[in-house]
């Protein structure tokens, strides 16, 4: 990916107008290819840089006491950043893996924040990244407490109808808080 193609992104996608500001990123940015199956964040690391989707689709997991992975969410919307971490500069809280072949843009924090401290326009964007996310996983939180077997599958194909398909029915299953038998009998009596 070329310097203009990643200025672009950082104009039309994160929709930052201050050109100093955009070379300050793109001059920053590199673009990395992962494989179906790469990591592309662990639980505990420290959170260096923020990755921003190009392609592809990455599943967030934790391991929980007994060693069973249980899905947190999927990453799958084109330059909306993956994070894995509350905040910058903390510890990384989820192992997130490539479901599929993906590209992605990579820029330090380091250089994001300094970006920040420059430019008002940028922390804005952030900041509505970060209002995003905590919107997305309050959904989840109020579709896992209010909704019910099929009625939560129902909602998990309209809020996330990009992965359907993509990810295993387990993967589902596991986000959605039951067992893959529950989800077949659901699938089973909604399709006719």
């Amino acid at each position: 990916m070329t310097y203009g193609e990643i200025a672009s992104f950082y104009r039309e996608k994160m929709g930052v107008r201050n050109e100093r500001s955009v070379r300050l990123l793109a001059e920053n940015t590199r673009m990395v290819h992962k494989k179906k199956g790469d990591r592309l964040r662990a639980a505990g690391d420290d959170m260096k840089t923020i990755l921003f989707p190009l392609s592809g689709t990455a599943r967030a997991y934790v391991i929980d006491d007994n060693g069973q992975e249980n899905v947190m969410g999927f990453v799958f919307m084109p330059g909306y950043p993956c994070l894995g971490a509350p905040g910058f500069g903390s510890k990384i809280s989820t192992n997130i893996d490539a479901v599929t072949d993906m590209d992605l843009l990579e820029l330090p924090i380091k250089d994001l924040m300094h970006a920040m401290q420059n430019d008002v326009q940028i922390a804005g964007v952030v900041h509505r990244y970060m209002a995003d996310d905590y919107e997305r996983t309050t959904r989840w939180i109020l579709a896992m407490k209010t909704k019910f077997g099929e009625d939560r599958y129902k909602w998990f194909l309209e809020e996330y109808a990009p992965v359907v398909g993509v990810v295993t029915q387990k993967d589902i299953a596991s986000f959605l808080g039951m067992r893959p038998q529950s989800l077949s009998r659901i699938r089973r009596t909604m399709d006719p």
